[in-house]
Protein backbone atom coordinates (compact mmCIF):
# COMPACT_ATOMS: atom_id res chain seq x y z
CA UNK A 1 0.00 0.00 0.00
CA UNK A 2 1.87 3.04 -1.33
CA UNK A 3 0.17 5.86 0.53
CA UNK A 4 0.51 4.20 3.91
CA UNK A 5 4.20 3.49 3.21
CA UNK A 6 4.77 7.12 2.19
CA UNK A 7 3.13 8.39 5.36
CA UNK A 8 5.25 6.10 7.52
CA UNK A 9 8.36 7.32 5.71
CA UNK A 10 7.36 10.97 6.05
CA UNK A 11 6.67 10.58 9.76
CA UNK A 12 9.74 8.45 10.47
CA UNK A 13 11.77 11.44 11.61
CA UNK A 14 9.00 12.80 13.81
CA UNK A 15 8.23 11.67 17.34
CA UNK A 16 6.84 8.16 17.28
CA UNK A 17 3.82 9.05 19.41
CA UNK A 18 2.95 12.03 17.20
CA UNK A 19 3.44 9.99 14.03
CA UNK A 20 1.33 7.12 15.30
CA UNK A 21 -1.40 9.52 16.42
CA UNK A 22 -1.56 11.09 12.95
CA UNK A 23 -1.67 7.72 11.22
CA UNK A 24 -4.28 6.32 13.64
CA UNK A 25 -6.48 9.38 13.18
CA UNK A 26 -6.40 8.95 9.38
CA UNK A 27 -6.10 5.15 9.22
CA UNK A 28 -9.61 4.53 7.86
CA UNK A 29 -9.29 7.20 5.17
CA UNK A 30 -5.82 5.93 4.20
CA UNK A 31 -6.98 2.32 3.96
CA UNK A 32 -10.02 3.33 1.89
CA UNK A 33 -7.73 5.18 -0.53
CA UNK A 34 -5.33 2.23 -0.68
CA UNK A 35 -8.17 -0.16 -1.47
CA UNK A 36 -9.49 2.14 -4.21
CA UNK A 37 -6.04 2.31 -5.81
CA UNK A 38 -5.57 -1.46 -5.52
CA UNK A 39 -8.97 -2.09 -7.13
CA UNK A 40 -8.07 0.32 -9.94
CA UNK A 41 -4.78 -1.54 -10.49
CA UNK A 42 -6.66 -4.86 -10.54
CA UNK A 43 -9.08 -3.51 -13.16
CA UNK A 44 -6.18 -2.34 -15.32
CA UNK A 45 -4.51 -5.73 -14.94
CA UNK A 46 -7.72 -7.48 -15.94
CA UNK A 47 -7.96 -5.35 -19.07
CA UNK A 48 -4.37 -6.27 -19.96
CA UNK A 49 -5.08 -9.92 -19.21
CA UNK A 50 -8.13 -9.78 -21.48
CA UNK A 51 -5.91 -8.57 -24.34
CA UNK A 52 -3.33 -11.28 -23.64
CA UNK A 53 -6.06 -13.93 -23.51
CA UNK A 54 -7.36 -12.64 -26.84
CA UNK A 55 -3.89 -13.04 -28.34
CA UNK A 56 -3.67 -16.56 -26.88
CA UNK A 57 -7.02 -17.54 -28.40
CA UNK A 58 -6.09 -16.05 -31.78
CA UNK A 59 -2.72 -17.82 -31.76
CA UNK A 60 -4.39 -21.13 -30.88
CA UNK A 61 -6.78 -20.67 -33.78
CA UNK A 62 -3.85 -20.01 -36.16
CA UNK A 63 -2.08 -23.17 -34.93
CA UNK A 64 -5.23 -25.22 -35.47
CA UNK A 65 -5.57 -23.73 -38.96
CA UNK A 66 -1.94 -24.66 -39.77
CA UNK A 67 -2.53 -28.22 -38.53
CA UNK A 68 -5.60 -28.43 -40.75
CA UNK A 69 -3.59 -27.18 -43.76
CA UNK A 70 -0.77 -29.60 -42.99
CA UNK A 71 -3.19 -32.52 -42.93
CA UNK A 72 -4.72 -31.36 -46.19
CA UNK A 73 -1.32 -31.02 -47.90
CA UNK A 74 -0.22 -34.42 -46.59
CA UNK A 75 -3.27 -35.96 -48.26
CA UNK A 76 -2.46 -34.14 -51.52
CA UNK A 77 1.20 -35.22 -51.39
CA UNK A 78 0.14 -38.85 -50.96
CA UNK A 79 -2.26 -38.49 -53.85
CA UNK A 80 0.55 -37.07 -56.05
CA UNK A 81 2.82 -39.97 -55.08
CA UNK A 82 0.07 -42.42 -55.91
CA UNK A 83 -0.16 -40.84 -59.33
CA UNK A 84 3.60 -41.17 -59.75
CA UNK A 85 4.01 -37.38 -59.80
CA UNK A 86 6.95 -37.16 -57.40
CA UNK A 87 7.92 -33.66 -58.56
CA UNK A 88 4.53 -32.33 -57.49
CA UNK A 89 4.72 -34.36 -54.30
CA UNK A 90 8.06 -32.66 -53.46
CA UNK A 91 6.54 -29.23 -53.95
CA UNK A 92 3.68 -30.16 -51.65
CA UNK A 93 6.16 -31.56 -49.14
CA UNK A 94 8.06 -28.24 -49.15
CA UNK A 95 4.82 -26.43 -48.43
CA UNK A 96 4.13 -28.84 -45.58
CA UNK A 97 7.60 -28.17 -44.13
CA UNK A 98 6.95 -24.42 -44.22
CA UNK A 99 3.64 -24.85 -42.44
CA UNK A 100 5.15 -27.17 -39.81
CA UNK A 101 7.96 -24.69 -39.11
CA UNK A 102 5.46 -21.85 -38.76
CA UNK A 103 3.25 -24.06 -36.55
CA UNK A 104 6.12 -25.07 -34.28
CA UNK A 105 7.22 -21.45 -33.85
CA UNK A 106 3.68 -20.34 -33.08
CA UNK A 107 3.22 -23.29 -30.70
CA UNK A 108 6.33 -22.27 -28.75
CA UNK A 109 5.03 -18.68 -28.55
CA UNK A 110 1.60 -19.98 -27.58
CA UNK A 111 3.00 -22.06 -24.70
CA UNK A 112 4.90 -19.06 -23.35
CA UNK A 113 1.88 -16.79 -23.70
CA UNK A 114 -0.47 -19.36 -22.16
CA UNK A 115 1.88 -19.77 -19.17
CA UNK A 116 2.05 -16.00 -18.74
CA UNK A 117 -1.74 -15.68 -18.90
CA UNK A 118 -2.15 -18.34 -16.21
CA UNK A 119 0.41 -16.65 -13.96
CA UNK A 120 -1.14 -13.21 -14.34
CA UNK A 121 -4.64 -14.62 -13.81
CA UNK A 122 -3.48 -16.34 -10.60
CA UNK A 123 -1.80 -13.13 -9.41
CA UNK A 124 -4.98 -11.15 -10.04
CA UNK A 125 -7.12 -13.70 -8.19
CA UNK A 126 -4.75 -13.75 -5.21
CA UNK A 127 -4.50 -9.97 -5.17
CA UNK A 128 -8.27 -9.66 -5.36
CA UNK A 129 -8.59 -12.01 -2.38
CA UNK A 130 -6.27 -9.72 -0.41
CA UNK A 131 -8.32 -6.68 -1.42
CA UNK A 132 -11.58 -8.35 -0.39
CA UNK A 133 -10.01 -9.35 2.94
CA UNK A 134 -8.80 -5.78 3.48
CA UNK A 135 -12.28 -4.49 2.68
CA UNK A 136 -13.79 -6.82 5.25
CA UNK A 137 -11.19 -5.75 7.82
CA UNK A 138 -11.87 -2.11 6.99
CA UNK A 139 -15.60 -2.63 7.54
CA UNK A 140 -14.82 -4.21 10.90
CA UNK A 141 -12.61 -1.25 11.82
CA UNK A 142 -15.32 1.21 10.77
CA UNK A 143 -17.96 -0.75 12.71
CA UNK A 144 -15.78 -0.81 15.84
CA UNK A 145 -15.08 2.89 15.41
CA UNK A 146 -18.81 3.62 15.24
CA UNK A 147 -19.39 1.42 18.29
CA UNK A 148 -16.69 3.33 20.13
CA UNK A 149 -18.36 6.62 19.22
CA UNK A 150 -21.75 5.30 20.32
CA UNK A 151 -20.35 3.90 23.56
CA UNK A 152 -18.55 7.16 24.26
CA UNK A 153 -21.74 9.12 23.59
CA UNK A 154 -23.76 6.83 25.84
CA UNK A 155 -21.13 7.10 28.57
CA UNK A 156 -21.19 10.88 28.30
CA UNK A 157 -24.99 10.89 28.46
CA UNK A 158 -24.95 8.61 31.48
CA UNK A 159 -22.36 10.80 33.13
CA UNK A 160 -24.40 13.92 32.40
CA UNK A 161 -27.58 12.20 33.56
CA UNK A 162 -25.89 10.99 36.72
CA UNK A 163 -24.50 14.44 37.43
CA UNK A 164 -27.91 16.00 36.82
CA UNK A 165 -29.62 13.42 39.03
CA UNK A 166 -27.09 14.11 41.76
CA UNK A 167 -27.77 17.84 41.54
CA UNK A 168 -31.54 17.25 41.65
CA UNK A 169 -31.15 14.94 44.67
CA UNK A 170 -29.12 17.57 46.48
CA UNK A 171 -31.71 20.23 45.61
CA UNK A 172 -34.53 18.03 46.98
CA UNK A 173 -32.58 17.51 50.17
CA UNK A 174 -32.20 21.27 50.54
CA UNK A 175 -35.94 21.78 49.92
CA UNK A 176 -36.80 19.13 52.50
CA UNK A 177 -34.45 20.73 55.00
CA UNK A 178 -36.04 24.13 54.39
CA UNK A 179 -39.52 22.61 54.82
CA UNK A 180 -38.48 20.93 58.08
CA UNK A 181 -37.02 24.19 59.30
CA UNK A 182 -40.27 25.96 58.35
CA UNK A 183 -42.32 23.39 60.31
CA UNK A 184 -40.01 23.80 63.30
CA UNK A 185 -40.47 27.56 63.11
CA UNK A 186 -44.25 27.13 62.89
CA UNK A 187 -44.28 24.87 65.94
CA UNK A 188 -42.10 27.34 67.78
CA UNK A 189 -44.51 30.13 66.82
CA UNK A 190 -47.49 28.10 68.10
CA UNK A 191 -45.65 27.48 71.34
CA UNK A 192 -44.95 31.16 71.73
CA UNK A 193 -48.63 32.01 71.15
CA UNK A 194 -49.73 29.42 73.71
CA UNK A 195 -47.23 30.68 76.20
CA UNK A 196 -48.42 34.23 75.74
CA UNK A 197 -52.13 33.26 76.16
CA UNK A 198 -51.73 31.07 79.29
CA UNK A 199 -51.29 32.59 82.80
CA UNK A 200 -49.00 31.09 85.41
CA UNK A 201 -51.84 29.56 87.50
CA UNK A 202 -53.36 27.76 84.55
CA UNK A 203 -49.97 26.36 83.72
CA UNK A 204 -49.45 25.10 87.25
CA UNK A 205 -52.93 23.43 87.32
CA UNK A 206 -52.29 21.85 83.94
CA UNK A 207 -48.94 20.54 84.97
CA UNK A 208 -50.57 19.08 88.18
CA UNK A 209 -53.28 17.41 86.08
CA UNK A 210 -56.04 19.37 87.74
CA UNK A 211 -58.98 20.42 85.66
CA UNK A 212 -57.55 18.84 82.56
CA UNK A 213 -58.77 15.26 82.98
CA UNK A 214 -60.61 14.15 79.90
CA UNK A 215 -62.94 11.17 79.36
CA UNK A 216 -61.03 7.91 79.53
CA UNK A 217 -61.98 4.22 79.46
CA UNK A 218 -61.44 4.00 83.18
CA UNK A 219 -63.66 6.99 83.90
CA UNK A 220 -66.45 5.52 81.75
CA UNK A 221 -66.14 2.12 83.49
CA UNK A 222 -66.29 3.77 86.96
CA UNK A 223 -69.44 5.61 85.92
CA UNK A 224 -71.14 2.41 84.75
CA UNK A 225 -70.24 0.59 87.98
CA UNK A 226 -71.73 3.45 89.94
CA UNK A 227 -75.03 2.99 88.07
CA UNK A 228 -75.12 -0.74 88.89
CA UNK A 229 -75.09 -0.17 92.63
CA UNK A 230 -78.54 -0.51 94.21
CA UNK A 231 -80.07 2.62 95.54
CA UNK A 232 -80.13 2.99 99.34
Amino acid sequence: MGILKDMFAALKGAGSEVGEAIIDANAVRILEQEIREAEKAINNARQSLTKLKGSEIRMKREINSLNTDISDYEAKALEALNQGNEELAVKVADRIAEHETDRDEKSAEYEKLSTEVRKINTMIKNRNKVIQKNKRELEKVKTIKELQKTTSSISCNFAATGSSAHRVSKALERVKAKQAKWRDNMEAGDWMVEEENTDDLSKELKEAGIGTRGITGNSVLDRLKEKQRPSA
